[in-house]
C-alpha cells in the first residue's frame, strides 16, 4: 500500500493541475474574445467563446472545492473538524467540512508555496499551448471572408497579425523573419569587419 502522506500529495498536485489549468484557459478565453485574437479562441465565434471561458473558470472552481464531497482523500468525514491536517482519515468530507478539506499542510501532503507557482506556470503553458493548437485549426476550418486580409493589405504586426491567422503562423512567420534579419546583420558586420581589417588596409595603401 501506498504511503498516505505520498498519495495525498499526488492527488492535490492533480486536482490543483486540473484547476489551474481550466482557469487559465477560460481567463485566455474571456482576455482573447474582448480583444478580438481569433488565433487562441477555442470555439468559433466570439460570444461563445467567452461564454465557454466563464464555464471553464466556474466549473474549474467549483470542482476543485467540492470535489471532496465524492472524491476519497485526507479529509474523511469528521477528521478535519479540529482544523489540522495531522492524522486526518482517507475517505470523502461532508458540505460543512468542505471549507477545511483542502487546508493541508505541505508536510502531511500538501503543497509547498513553490509548487502551486510551479504547478501554475505549467498548467498556463499548456493552457495556451492548448489554445494554439485548436485556435489554428479553427482559423483554417471556420475561416470567413471577412476574417481573410484582402488584396493589397500592407504587413500585420503585433496583435493585427494574431486577429488576422493563427498563433503558430505568425510565430513561425515572426521566427523566419527574425533569422533573416540575423542573417543579414552578421553578414553587414562581416563586410564591415573585413572592410576596415589591417590586410585590408595594407591593400588599400598599396593601391594608393
Amino acid at each position: 500500500m501506498s504511503d498516505p502522506i505520498e498519495s495525498a500529495a499526488s492527488l492535490m498536485v492533480r486536482d490543483y493541475l486540473i484547476l489551474a489549468f481550466l482557469v487559465s484557459l477560460g481567463a485566455l478565453q474571456i482576455a482573447v474574445s474582448i480583444s478580438g485574437i481569433r488565433g487562441l479562441w477555442v470555439l468559433p465565434h466570439r460570444n461563445l467563446t467567452r461564454a465557454f471561458g466563464i464555464l471553464l473558470v466556474s466549473v474549474g472552481i467549483a470542482t476543485y472545492i467540492l470535489s471532496p464531497l465524492w472524491i476519497e482523500g485526507p479529509w474523511a468525514a469528521g477528521s478535519v473538524a479540529d482544523g489540522t491536517s495531522d492524522g486526518r482519515e482517507w475517505g470523502t468530507a461532508t458540505i460543512n467540512e468542505i471549507s477545511a478539506a483542502r487546508n493541508i499542510n505541505d508536510i502531511h501532503g500538501g503543497m509547498a508555496g513553490t509548487a502551486y507557482a510551479i504547478v501554475f506556470m505549467l498548467s498556463a503553458v499548456l493552457a495556451t499551448t492548448f489554445a494554439a493548437i485548436v485556435g489554428a485549426l479553427n482559423v483554417r476550418i471556420w475561416n470567413p471572408p471577412s476574417f481573410r486580409r484582402g488584396p493589397g493589405a500592407g504587413p500585420a504586426d503585433g496583435l493585427d497579425a494574431l486577429k488576422q491567422t493563427d498563433v503558430i503562423s505568425t510565430f513561425a512567420s515572426s521566427s523566419r523573419n527574425l533569422l533573416r534579419n540575423a542573417k543579414a546583420d552578421a553578414n553587414e558586420h562581416m563586410s564591415t569587419t573585413h572592410r576596415w581589417s589591417i590586410p585590408s588596409l595594407i591593400v588599400r595603401m598599396w593601391r594608393n
